[in-house]
């Protein structure tokens, strides 16, 4: 509809969908807080810049499609359906994601990403902080 903006949710999934780095920074806040599905979490654009950076390196493509959305005051909910293709050439299709994004004057200042196809705690080995689906790492957003 013209004249209607996007969500924040929306404006930083086609940021994402377009592997485009600088833009999707551009995004957060300068003191932006991140949490990812598989774990990783910072603090500043920096931390932005490293998570988004080291997505962007393991993807050929992106595609975010947004299910449901809330608003409530300054934070957005949303679920996304997200497929992946790695960079050799695997696809990864409708990954169920939870995005919560809480906005501020300067940009997003939290980022949530949770996921559902998280292994069972039990599986997990310590330290490890990344997600693999059939031998492939899964991308955290």
């Amino acid at each position: 509809m013209p004249g209607v903006s996007a969500s924040p949710i929306d404006q930083l999934l086609r940021a994402v969908d377009e592997l485009d780095l600088e833009a999707t920074v551009a995004l957060a806040a300068p003191d932006a807080e991140i949490l990812v599905v598989d774990g990783r979490r910072g603090q500043g654009t920096g931390a932005v810049r490293e998570v988004f950076s080291e997505l962007f390196a393991t993807l050929r493509s992106s595609e975010h499609r947004i299910t449901a959305e809330w608003h409530e005051q300054d934070v957005w909910i949303a679920e996304v359906q997200a497929t992946y293709e790695l960079r050799d050439r695997t696809r990864i299709a409708e990954l169920r994601r939870a995005f919560v994004l809480r906005e501020g004057p300067d940009g997003f200042c939290e980022l949530h990403v949770y996921g559902a196809h998280e292994r069972p705690l039990g599986e997990r080995r310590g330290g490890e902080g990344e997600m693999r689906l059939g031998g492939h790492r899964i991308p955290p957003l």
